[in-house]
This record gives C-alpha cells, sequence and structure tokens, in this order.
C-alpha cells in the first residue's frame, strides 16, 4: 500500500497539481497584498483625519486670540497637511492596486476582480478632500 499508491498518479497530474497549488498560493498572496494596501490606506486616512482635525481645532478654538494671522496660519497648514495624506494614501492604494492588475494580466488571468475597492477608495478620497477644502475655506473665511 506504501509505494504503489504513491506512484499512482503520472507524472502528468502530479505537474498539473503543483500548478493548480502555485495558482492557489499566488491567489492568496495578491489577496493578502490588497488587504495591507486597503489596511495602508485606512492608517493614512486616520493621520489624514487627525493632522486636519487638529489644524480645524487650533485654529477655530484659537480665532479670537490675539495671534490671529498664526493661528490661522497654522490651523491652515495643518489641514492642507491632512488633505496631502488623503491624496497620498490614494496614490498608493491605485500603485499596489494597479501592479496587481497587470501582474494578473501578465499571467494570463482575467480581469482583476476587486475593482470595486478602487471605486471605493476613490470616492472616499474625493468626498474626504472635498469635506476638508470647505473646512479649510470655512476657517479662513
Amino acid at each position: 500500500m506504501g509505494e504503489s499508491d504513491k506512484n499512482s498518479k503520472s507524472s502528468n497530474e502530479l505537474a498539473q497539481d503543483r500548478n493548480k497549488l502555485a495558482k492557489l498560493r499566488n491567489e492568496l498572496a495578491e489577496s493578502r497584498t490588497l488587504q495591507a494596501a486597503e489596511r495602508m490606506y485606512a492608517a493614512w486616512i486616520r493621520t489624514g483625519f487627525t493632522i486636519a482635525g487638529a489644524g480645524w481645532t487650533l485654529g477655530t478654538a484659537l480665532r479670537d486670540s490675539e495671534s490671529q494671522n498664526v493661528t490661522l496660519l497654522l490651523g491652515g497648514a495643518l489641514i492642507i497637511l491632512g488633505l496631502m495624506c488623503f491624496v497620498y494614501a490614494w496614490f498608493g492604494f491605485k500603485a499596489v492596486f494597479d501592479y496587481l492588475r497587470e501582474s494578473s494580466v501578465l499571467q494570463g488571468e482575467k480581469e482583476y476582480p476587486f475593482t470595486m475597492n478602487l471605486t471605493t477608495v476613490t470616492i472616499l478620497s474625493v468626498t474626504l478632500f472635498i469635506i476638508f477644502v470647505v473646512a479649510f475655506g470655512l476657517l479662513i473665511f
């Protein structure tokens, strides 16, 4: 039962099994990479919120102080830095997404299945950007 069972598969069948296993490992690695990109995107969005929120708070809380111009300048700079974090997060996610999509196409596979992720990330980034641009405008005027 030992040696004859091991050799019951032909070398062609074993090669097909190895190819299926390699393809599965590749798909799982792509999934992990995309999930890591999503976590990094979320971290940059949190950082942008924190920085822009600190700028908004600083600008509004100290609006009537003696150093109003410095406070508004510092608050505005922090909001702009938060906006830059949103943009950086989007470009970082898109770079990973494009890399994964290109590597899948090069391997002869069909279109990359996670297009919804890029759409959601884009809508979220644009919405946050617009909200904080409006907040910056309200802070200045």
